[in-house]
Parts: structure tokens; sequence; C-alpha cells
């Protein structure tokens, strides 16, 4: 049986993808995490024939093993500057949409896919949500 935080990430992850992910996206960024799991699940629900014209960009070793596993086109940064949609997960995010990242590996790579990025979506789930930053 799939836990309340299981299903709470994969709703918060399933309508991050099918609100931000447009049929005319061509590159999109997938961020590092435990959400990431769910974010890269519902890509592959996706229409096959959209996926196959998209390259996907990974912020992590994970979201690249991921997405690979998942038989998806990787690029980088460098081949695609300019990325359609950057989907990343949050350590913690207050009611003005102000969030905390991990501080882990991905760090750097996170944030430079999030800057080339023309939209950038957080998924949180409600564990997430903070009065304010730095209270958990």
């Amino acid at each position: 049986m799939t836990s309340l935080i299981e299903q709470a990430k994969q709703k918060a992850a399933y309508q991050a993808v099918d609100e931000h992910v447009l049929s005319s996206h061509t590159v999109i960024g997938v961020g590092s995490g435990s959400t990431v799991v769910h974010v890269v699940d519902r890509l592959l629900q996706r229409d096959p024939a959209l996926n196959a014209k998209t390259v996907f960009i990974p912020t992590s070793f994970q979201s690249r093993g991921l997405l690979l596993d998942g038989g998806l086109t990787v690029g980088d940064v460098e081949q695609y500057p300019v990325i359609d949609v950057t989907i990343d997960g949050a350590d913690e995010v207050d009611s003005d949409l102000n969030a905390i990242k991990g501080g882990g590996g991905a760090h750097l790579q996170e944030k430079v896919v999030a800057e080339a990025a023309k939209k950038f979506v957080i998924v949180a789930d409600f564990r997430k949500d903070s009065r304010v930053l730095g209270e958990q």
C-alpha cells in the first residue's frame, strides 16, 4: 500500500506535469529528489510521439538514470541553453512562493537548468509548506 506521503508526492508531481508541460514543449528540464520519480513517471505516460520529439535535461545522475531507463532522449544545458519548462522539487516553500532547495551535489546543476528555463515549476507536497522559510 502506498503511504499518504507518497500519494501526496505523486499527486503534486502529476499535477505539475499536467498543468505545465505542453505538447509544444520540446526541451524539458527535470530536477532531482524523491518527487522527481513521479515527475518522470507522469512524463512517460504522455503520448510517445510527443516524448520522441522532446529532449529532457536532467539535473542529476538520479534524474538522468530515470529518464534513460524510461527510454527518453537526454541532453544537457550546453546543447540546449533554452529550456521550455523545468520541474524540480524543494525542501520548503512559503506563502509568497519563496523556496529553499537542497544543498546536495546536484544543487549547482539544478540552478543552471532552472535559470535556462522559460518557466520553472516547483513540486512540493503538504510537508514542504512553511509559514516562514527555515522553520523546518
